[in-house]
């Protein structure tokens, strides 16, 4: 059967005013969703029941628990089942919002929205279920204001800490060292440490990180030390020197040089910007 795609408009859903669309649908194989592409991001996840979900020419099947990420150009259509009514929790919002909210607040990570579609289906836990739960009371006022909106975006990548339905899971040694390596008295040893915390060879850990976390190891120590830096310029009156040796980092335009790459400013401007009144 041939599907004739329909173009859906943000524009078309939400009223002057309002910062997104967000919607609790049910779904029975009578009443699927139609077949169409659109112009705006979309998250959807299934709170009950079955389904299947065609998705630019392919069939997966829809389960309580899935999170996905749709974007703009998939073509895409929702339906439920007959034994099992599909409900759904939907949220459609401009591509900007997100874009900014890269920009302000996940310069340098990879972009989930980015990835292929088997990598933007997550099966979520019970945690994240109930975080998800709580954020689609929040979404449902009737402002849907842009605070709720940011919000949730900001809390987005919480929900997707496991890997992708479809991607084999990342080993626990591994998880529990990216998980400690996070602390201060861990990421200041650099990635001798990280490999010290796996357990594991240098040469081991760093085949492990690209291909379960696509990173290296001194991207995933940097990271853990430049969040930090960040958190410490934003809290903080304290000399940003010292905050740079505190990460390991004796190099001061080398502590520059990864801060502005990650975050788009320097440490101080990214100080003055946090904290007006704080002189860097």
């Amino acid at each position: 059967m041939r599907l004739t795609c329909v173009h859906f408009k943000l524009a078309d859903f939400v009223r002057p005013g309002e910062s997104y669309h967000f919607a609790q649908t049910g779904l029975t194989a009578d009443n699927a969703a139609r077949y169409h592409d659109h112009d705006y991001h979309e998250v959807f996840w299934v709170t009950h029941g079955r389904g299947e979900h065609f998705l630019n020419g392919q069939t997966a099947p829809l389960q309580a628990g899935q999170l996905h990420l749709i974007r703009p150009r998939d073509r895409h259509r929702v339906t439920g089942s007959a034994e099992a009514p599909l409900r759904i929790a939907n949220l459609a919002f401009p591509s900007r919002a997100w874009s900014e909210m890269r920009r302000r607040y996940f310069h340098g990570d990879r972009d989930w929205f980015g990835q292929p579609a088997v990598q933007r289906v997550w099966q979520v836990d019970a945690k994240a279920r109930a975080g998800l739960a709580h954020w689609a009371g929040r979404l449902a006022t009737p402002e849907r204001p842009r605070i709720a909106l940011d919000g949730f975006l900001m809390e987005l990548p919480l929900f997707l800490r496991q890997p992708p339905a479809g991607v084999k899971p990342v080993p626990e040694w591994l998880e529990l060292a990216c998980r400690e390596i996070v602390h201060v008295e861990h990421f200041s040893g650099g990635t001798p440490e990280l490999a010290r915390l796996a357990g594991r060879s240098p040469s081991h850990v760093a085949r492990a990180t690209v291909r379960w976390l696509k990173q290296t190891p001194t991207e995933i120590v940097n990271t853990a030390r430049l969040d930090y830096s960040a958190r410490q310029l934003a809290e903080t009156a304290r000399p940003i020197m010292e905050i740079a040796l505190d990460c390991g980092l004796n190099n001061l335009s080398h502590f520059y040089a990864l801060f502005r790459k990650r975050f788009g400013v320097s440490p101080r401007k990214y100080r003055l910007q946090a904290m007006p009144t704080v002189r860097a």
